[in-house]
């Protein structure tokens, strides 16, 4: 309950203009809203930069991790929510949360894979006009070929938040891709705590 009412803190002092005071996270509570999209996209902007030369995208979707997929390469754990976000052909989009950086924040953590096309991942945050990077990636490809598997596995990324303890600032995740078949980039579990 104290996480959403800092979510809602956030939102506010960023929309307002208002400089918001970071308090304490209780221990084990998330800065993130909704971090395992157990609620879809809900408490995330999706914002799409460039539709790409394929109709109808980019695809920015919750999905759940069949019990049984067609393919034994996704080693996400079944039946969890994770979001997916499909770029082919130079598409670009983004989502995004204002979140209030706690005071002495922990690392932000999230699980992240790809499927079979390679796909630029961006993690960054924006703070006022400014966008700054906080890792730009290829997510670790599943597929080697529409019937076999890489062999590689999804990968736990961790970010120092230090340099943003105690502001209200906004959290982007953004994918782009040039190909065509399996532009598919997935995320899952972001946590922010504090110490």
């Amino acid at each position: 309950m104290r996480a959403r009412r800092l979510q809602a803190i956030a939102i506010g002092a960023l929309t307002m203009g208002v400089v918001a005071v970071a308090q304490p996270l209780a221990a084990g509570a998330n800065a993130i809203y909704n971090g395992g999209f157990g609620h879809g996209l809900r408490g995330w902007r999706t914002v799409v930069v460039t539709r790409g030369i394929y109709p109808g995208y980019p695809h920015v979707s919750v999905l759940h991790t069949p019990p049984r997929p067609i393919l034994k390469c996704r080693r996400a754990r079944r039946g969890r929510p994770y979001l997916q976000m499909d770029v082919p052909g130079g598409a670009n989009a983004y989502v995004e949360q204002s979140i209030i950086v706690p005071v002495r924040p922990g690392r932000l953590t999230f699980r992240t894979w790809g499927d079979l096309g390679p796909v630029r991942a961006t993690i960054s945050v924006v703070n006022g006009p400014h966008v700054k990077n906080l890792i730009s990636y290829v997510a670790p490809q599943l597929r080697a070929s529409p019937t076999s598997c890489s062999g590689r596995k999804p990968v736990t990324e961790s970010l120092s938040m230090s340099r943003y303890a105690g502001q209200a600032v906004g959290l982007r995740i953004q994918a782009t891709a040039q190909g065509a078949q399996g532009a598919l980039v997935d995320f899952d579990q972001l946590a922010l705590g504090g110490g």
